[in-house]
């Protein structure tokens, strides 16, 4: 098993945690880690993470890199032959990770092995199921071919990914303009393109406990609200077309004031982060 679990490096985004890092952590103890801190992390706990051995480079940033740039420049440091790139609110045992790297004794030219991710309940989560056209080009693979066993996916969440490292330093990794969200959809679309498969490992199974790793408050829902909309605008490439765009910032800024006068402030801060989207996409280059 350490023989297997010698070929990779886990690269881990840290932001605004929770303690249950240290689960997360505790399952890859026998895994070599790279920490990319974002910022915002209670310090006693970042202490903790500190002390763990396995730990072999820590990353402070000086402000917050995103998602997508902090893996970027810590897959840079990987010295191993794979990355594993995973989120704090996803665990994964051991033999699961083996039977993940073990994927690539059979799949040599994949860019990327996925588990497959299940909630807290046990059951399985369809990574596809916002995707209803990709899931059904998925489900017909799988009626043709009469099995239950692994799959060349068309899509995958960014939660954790097996990463082949020879392979993906040719592609790149994330686009560096998507600071957080859509980044996974990025990444698929240019593999699918470039023809190199992304593989869903059926023995390989991970818990996901989707947003359970971040403490929510206002600064923390403002920058997912906010990047929610500018990311997907990167994403589609949406036309500056100033004219149109303006307008929503008119929109969103009358909505944000609605809702904060009948005290809806959710809805408020939702809206104002919408607005400052609109207006930074309108200001890149």
């Amino acid at each position: 098993m350490k023989n297997y679990l010698s070929k990779i490096t886990a690269i881990i985004v840290l932001y605004n945690v929770t303690d249950l890092i240290l689960k997360s952590l505790e399952n890859l103890r026998n895994v070599k880690i790279i920490i990319a801190d974002n910022g915002d992390n209670d310090q006693a706990l970042i202490d903790k993470i500190k002390e763990k051995k396995n730990i072999i480079k820590y990353f402070k940033f000086k402000k917050n890199l995103g998602f997508g740039r902090a893996i970027n420049f810590c897959f840079k440091k990987v010295e191993t032959e794979y990355s594993l790139l995973i989120e704090p609110d996803v665990f994964i045992n051991e033999e699961d990770i083996v039977n993940l790297i073990k994927g690539y004794d059979k799949y040599p030219n994949a860019g990327m092995l996925v588990p497959t991710l299940i909630n807290k309940e046990g059951k399985n989560v369809d990574q596809l199921d916002n995707l209803p056209e990709l899931k059904q080009l998925e489900l017909k693979k799988r009626d043709k071919n009469n099995f239950d066993g692994d799959v060349c996916t068309f899509f995958c969440w960014a939660a954790i990914l097996l990463v082949n490292n020879k392979i993906i330093k040719k592609t790149g990794l994330f686009n560096k303009k998507i600071f957080l969200f859509w980044e996974d959809f990025y990444l698929c679309r240019k593999l699918k393109n470039a023809k190199i498969p992304i593989i869903k490992i059926y023995n390989s199974k991970a818990l996901h406990l989707e947003n359970a790793s971040s403490k929510k408050n206002i600064k923390t829902k403002f920058i997912i609200y906010k990047h929610h909309i500018l990311s997907s605008y990167i994403y589609f490439n949406v036309n500056k077309n100033e004219k149109f765009l303006k307008k929503k910032l008119i929109v969103y800024f009358f909505r944000s004031i609605s809702y904060l006068l009948i005290f809806n402030f959710e809805n408020s801060l939702k809206n104002f982060a919408r607005l400052c989207a609109v207006k930074t996409y309108l200001n890149q280059k």
